[in-house]
């Protein structure tokens, strides 16, 4: 029978729950009881529908509530209906329109797979323990309560929690009451604003806290196994500045009195926004101020910021249905960087959004039939699939960057205040918020948006034009990386020129377009200026070209403008525009360059180079040659040692570089890296910048000795963060013993399971082990389908196994396996996108594998 998304919450709407819930960690199971207030509207009919999964409904009543006084209905039925995630109470006479308080009782299943209620295992003092943790987004919360498991559903929470004396337990808001009753902890917490089922959470187990307040008197707190406690003082650092910026900026206080954080052993997601108890990866909130890298001390501010946005976007004010998911994550994603840069502005943290984020959606949304940003969903697997962090998290990000540069900070905020002050404990769609920001800035802002969040892909922008014309010609059309695939006839984007130069018209709205430009003799026409808009330029005349990369030797552009170029050039190669020799050609403008975010985009085109070479030798020597004369005037300036006052930048650099330099095998730094690989005990005898080199280095090239230390090291630690780094070196093993043996431990104790996709993704990417990463796919997918068939990452299996190939033996094999998956929802679209991206990479190796190997010949 063929499933389809039913919306319950069109039939009975929910005001407030009386939730009490007795899990067992021991027995893993869980009892409850849930008394349900709420309104039945519609037709008449003899049955209430509630959302269940999993669930045994032990007993129910329903009551009808009207001024006559109250009317019990007897249950003559419980139909639980599993095809369709459903429990359905009939009474066996009909049921009108009216309110109704409707009471069950109810008996399930604490699962491992990290969704609904699961456990945590960690260790303390060698003994193993657990936590019992919570996880409804999507649509998980009916795994642990029947409810109208709907965004829209929105209603008011009272949670009793029955858990074991002695231990933490802690939920949305703060506790109420707490008694011993029967041997047991009993802990009511205060009732809940008004708000989704999915942001319902709770936790107990060992766990301690620090903690601290906002000027507005905000209770923050962070929680952690007792271990790690000490390791969550930046992540209560950034919260509480985080918090304390997004009151102002938004206009609105964080309505709750208490904000906790919590870092989970065990945790599918990087984080998640419980309103009151934002959950964590351990990686993802945990640092160790001694030896912890400035990339995880950024990542966590970023996440941090992110789920905290959450609060206002998604929490105060949530979208109706899941195909409006963006309005959740797409401003999340903006306001995280927003929020960083205001507290750290010395990290340039913007840069990090055009490369990353920019990047990734660029990349992802120029394949043919990815999703758009808005996305509907017809079907309950699709729910999760949809979650696409290149489209709903980064395309999104990046679109609404460019709205507030479009209509300037001041009408952004003031747009997003009024949205918040008019929607606020509600549900909205797209047009509530395109028409507060019509209303803040005076423009028709839904038409401006509708086709950059309706539709996917972006345009490519050509101009031709020549340097000292006044006049420039623009074309624009929808960019594919595959040039064989045909774009779909559409309408034109309404695109946001930016560019550095002043122009007549700013915004081309047509398919092709004649602009006036006020040419300068001092400065190069850029188009897309520090990344405020969504698109790829084409500087169609060489003249044009030269000017720009003139510039940028003479030091004339900024750092956004420089990384731009080479990132856009990289796409324009992929999607047959330019070659692969003319974007290594402009390497030669970034002679002597200095930032860590331009550097990140130097690597690009090496990379892309790598992959069409690999496996002939002579054309790997020249290219490593190329890298080490690119690096070797960094590497001997920065060293291999970390200094207490360095920047964010020099630190990031120095571990870039000399790991290029490392990747190249560049003779001086093997050598350094391998004394200090032989010199190190524990992780924090090594400068943090540059661990991972020397990690990577005892793996590939040191001894079989070499690799059983790290990874004892690995098996040792109680670290997320040292794992992680752990792995990616364990994972680059050249010698097949030793990367069948990390092959072995997939499946094993010692990798956790949300772990187990870097690892995957790490041993693909790994020329070495790809073809035996790729086999244990395919021999372990009953595996695979049993400990992620229900997860979000479950289509990412295919999805990074579509990122790596080209060449159509591997299209081949990619679709004999994935082929008859298609009919899984959940699998369909990555398989889907995974086929035309290996098909388009097929097609850029025919087009540049031999000139590349020319041009290195020449070099």
């Amino acid at each position: 029978m063929t499933k389809s998304v039913t919306r319950l919450f069109e039939h009975f709407q929910p005001d407030n729950y009386q939730l009490h819930l007795l899990p067992d960690a021991d027995a893993m199971k869980f009892s409850g009881s849930v008394t349900i207030t709420g309104k039945k509207i519609g037709r008449p009919s003899e049955r209430i529908t509630f959302h269940q999964k999993g669930l045994k409904i032990t007993a129910a009543t329903i009551v009808k509530q009207d001024k006559k006084g109250n009317q019990e209905f007897t249950v003559s039925r419980i139909n639980n209906q599993a095809s369709f995630d459903e429990v359905r109470l009939h009474a066996g006479q009909q049921l009108y329109p009216g309110n109704y308080v409707i009471t069950m009782e109810f008996e399930g299943v604490i699962t491992k797979p990290m969704h609904g209620i699961y456990p945590c295992f960690f260790k303390q003092d060698g003994v193993e323990k657990k936590l019992i943790a919570t996880q409804f987004e999507s649509h998980h919360s009916r795994e642990a309560f029947p409810c109208i498991d709907e965004p829209e559903a929105k209603a008011t929470f009272d949670l009793t929690l029955t858990s074991p004396v002695g231990l933490t337990a802690i939920a949305n808001t703060p506790v109420a009451t707490q008694v011993e009753q029967d041997g047991a902890l009993v802990t009511s917490f205060e009732t809940t604003p008004k708000m989704s089922t999915y942001l319902l959470a709770f936790i107990y187990g060992e766990m301690r806290y620090l903690e601290a307040t906002t000027s507005n008197g905000v209770l923050v707190r962070t929680y952690a196994t007792p271990d790690n406690v000490q390791h969550t003082q930046h992540a209560l650092n950034v919260a509480v500045k985080v918090l304390e910026f997004f009151d102002d900026y938004f206009g609105i206080a964080y309505p709750l009195p208490k904000l906790d954080m919590a870092a989970l052993p065990d945790f599918s997601a990087g984080a998640m926004e419980n309103w009151g108890l934002v959950t964590y990866r351990e990686v993802a909130m945990l640092l160790d101020e001694n030896h912890g890298t400035i990339e995880s001390r950024q990542y966590i501010a970023v996440v941090v910021a992110h789920e905290l946005s959450h609060q206002w976007f998604g929490n105060l004010v949530t979208m109706k249905w899941w195909d409006d998911l963006w309005l959740n994550e797409s401003f999340a994603n903006l306001m995280e960087y927003r929020a960083v840069d205001a507290i750290y502005p010395e990290w340039h943290i913007w840069e990090h959004f055009i490369s990353q984020e920019m990047g990734a959606a660029k990349r992802r949304d120029s394949l043919e039939d990815v999703q758009s940003i808005q996305t509907k969903v017809n079907h309950p697997d699709e729910i999760s699939s949809i979650f696409d962090p290149s489209i709903v998290y980064a395309k999104g990000g990046t679109v609404l960057h460019m709205l507030m540069h479009y209509i300037g900070e001041e009408a952004f905020r003031t747009g997003l205040k009024a949205y918040f002050q008019q929607h606020r404990y509600g549900n909205t769609q797209a047009a509530d918020l395109w028409s507060a920001f019509s209303a803040s800035s005076g423009q028709d802002i839904a038409d401006f948006m509708d086709k950059w969040v309706t539709t996917s892909g972006y345009p490519i922008v050509s101009i031709d034009w020549k340097p000292g014309s006044k006049t420039a010609s623009l074309t624009q059309k929808r960019f594919l990386s595959d040039p064989n695939a045909t774009p779909d006839a559409r309408a034109p984007w309404q695109v946001p020129l930016a560019a550095t130069l002043p122009i007549a018209d700013p915004l081309l709205s047509n398919l092709s377009q004649t602009i006036t430009v006020a040419t300068s003799a001092n400065k190069a026409l850029l188009l897309n200026h520090d990344g405020h808009s969504y698109y790829l330029p084409h500087y169609q005349q060489a003249e044009h070209l030269s000017q720009i990369t003139t510039a940028i030797s003479n030091g004339q552009v900024d750092t956004i403008d420089r990384l731009l170029l080479l990132d856009n050039y990289t796409m324009l190669q992929r999607g047959g525009y330019a070659s692969l020799t003319e974007l290594l050609d402009l390497l030669t403008a970034y002679e002597g360059e200095q930032s860590e975010s331009v550097w990140g985009t130097i690597v690009l085109p090496i990379a892309e180079t790598r992959k069409l070479i690999e496996g002939d030798e002579v054309s790997e020597a020249k290219l490593e040659a190329l890298i080490a004369s690119l690096t070797a005037p960094l590497v001997e300036t920065l060293g291999w040692d970390d200094a207490p006052d360095e920047s964010a930048e020099t630190l990031r650099l120095r571990g870039l570089v000399i790991s290029l330099a490392a990747g190249a095998k560049v003779p001086a730094v093997l050598e350094e890296g391998q004394r200090r690989f032989a010199d190190f005990t524990q992780p924090g005898d090594l400068s943090p910048s540059t661990r991972s080199v020397v990690y990577f280095i005892g793996a590939r090239h040191g001894s079989a000795a070499d690799f059983d230390k790290l990874l004892a090291l690995h098996n040792a630690s109680t670290s997320a963060d040292d794992r992680d780094e752990l792995a990616g070196a364990l994972t680059s093993a050249k010698d097949p013993a030793r990367y069948e043996g990390v092959i072995a431990m997939l499946t094993g104790n010692d990798i956790r399971r949300q772990d187990l996709m870097h690892w995957f993704v790490y041993l693909l990417r790994n020329r070495y082990s790809r073809t035996a990463a790729w086999e244990w796919l395919t021999s372990h997918w009953d595996w695979i389908e049993a400990e992620y068939s229900s997860d979000k990452s479950y289509s990412y299996f295919a999805r990074y196994g579509g990122s790596i190939f080209s060449h159509p033996a591997e299209l081949a094999k990619f679709q004999t396996f994935f082929g008859p998956k298609k009919s899984v929802v959940a699998l369909n679209r990555d398989i889907a996108l995974g086929e035309q991206e290996i098909a388009s990479r097929i097609a850029w190796r025919e087009r540049n594998e031999a000139p590349v190997k020319a041009w290195l010949a020449k070099h």
